[in-house]
């Protein structure tokens, strides 16, 4: 493994920006971006970010190969993993490694087989590997409960929680939550499908299968949290009674795993707080809880590393030894 990763930042929305920011920072060598808009197209880096980066962008990954080497793409783009999977096999198969923090990709081991084969497949013949990765999920509310079992001798129950004040959070996420909704519009879109946070399910699978807990009929729920006074975060005006954001939650079928995510504008006390029963059990409380925009960006970048030297294939959290701390 070559001591600075030359990587690839796939996606230059807020996340993808940032990424690409930090790892510049931390010494790896951006080569470049790719990005659909085509206003991007041929511009460089340090216009786009404001810094000494020299890359270019261009449209697709396919002219990313052609036009650049690199070990490792960061795939900063979508939520969905069945939209993520081509531009992933293209890059796989061209022998890159690649972290995404697509929230599907992070254990769809369960919920999306066929996706997985594809980027098991495509991981192999390339001879790379291929994580999907993140705060949440990828950490929090499924990493971290295994992370904090170590020591214990025995483990009867994973409680897990996450309060999450989205007024402090990107603008996208805010109004991803449903903040400023009403009640009807927001039953309206969880009846339509796509609507909470992406890969909860995937989150709870993998604690289940970390602790060996059958995770099939599993059951999941959202629900609204109702705003008790008007909020004005200046991306969004949430007003007393409208949606301040979502309540989430996922347990197996016998209730020995149970993850609860409230994410909201103006959430009290937020905080990541683990629960283990067992011998010894456990309480893990991180106040304030981790800074989800910063935290993704850095956890993609501190897995490149041990993506770099694991095998090939696709890899989850679970698979990966546990990731360097950054360097100052």
């Amino acid at each position: 493994m070559k001591s600075r990763p030359r990587v690839l930042q796939v996606g230059l929305g807020p996340i993808g920006r940032d990424t690409a920011r930090r790892a510049a920072a931390r010494g790896y060598e951006v080569v470049g971006a790719v990005d659909i808009d085509p206003s991007m197209g041929g511009q460089s880096l340090s216009e786009i970010l404001e810094t000494d980066i020299p890359g270019e962008v261009v449209g697709s990954v396919e002219d990313a190969l052609e036009a650049f080497a690199m070990d490792a793409a960061l795939v900063t783009t979508v939520s969905d993993l069945d939209k993520v999977v081509p531009d992933c096999e293209t890059l796989l198969q061209g022998g890159v490694a690649v972290i995404s923090t697509c929230e599907e990709m992070a254990y769809p081991l369960h919920t999306q087989p066929d996706a997985t084969g594809r980027l098991d497949e495509a991981a192999k013949a390339g001879g790379v590997a291929c994580l999907g990765t993140g705060i949440n999920p990828g950490f929090v509310l499924d990493l971290l409960p295994a992370l904090v079992s170590a020591p214990l001798d025995r483990v009867e129950t994973v409680r897990a929680w996450r309060v999450v004040d989205a007024g402090t959070r990107r603008g996208p996420l805010q109004k991803k939550v449903g903040a400023g909704l009403t009640e009807e519009e927001f039953h309206a879109r969880v009846k339509g499908g796509s609507f909470g946070h992406r890969g909860f399910m995937e989150s709870l699978h993998m604690v289940c299968d970390a602790f060996d807990v059958d995770p099939r009929g599993a059951t999941t729920f959202i629900r609204p949290v109702i705003c008790d006074a008007d909020i004005d975060t200046g991306v969004v005006k949430v007003k007393a009674g409208q949606v301040a954001g979502i309540h989430q939650g996922a347990e197996d079928r016998e209730g020995k795993v149970v993850l609860d995510l409230k994410m909201y504008v103006g959430a009290k006390e937020p905080g990541d707080r683990v629960e283990l029963a067992g011998d010894p059990p456990i309480k893990v409380q991180v106040e304030g809880g981790y800074m989800g925009d910063v935290a993704t960006c850095a956890i993609a970048l501190n897995a490149v590393p041990a993506v770099l030297r694991a095998a090939p294939g696709f890899r989850t959290m679970l698979d990966l030894p546990a990731l360097p701390a950054p360097r100052g």
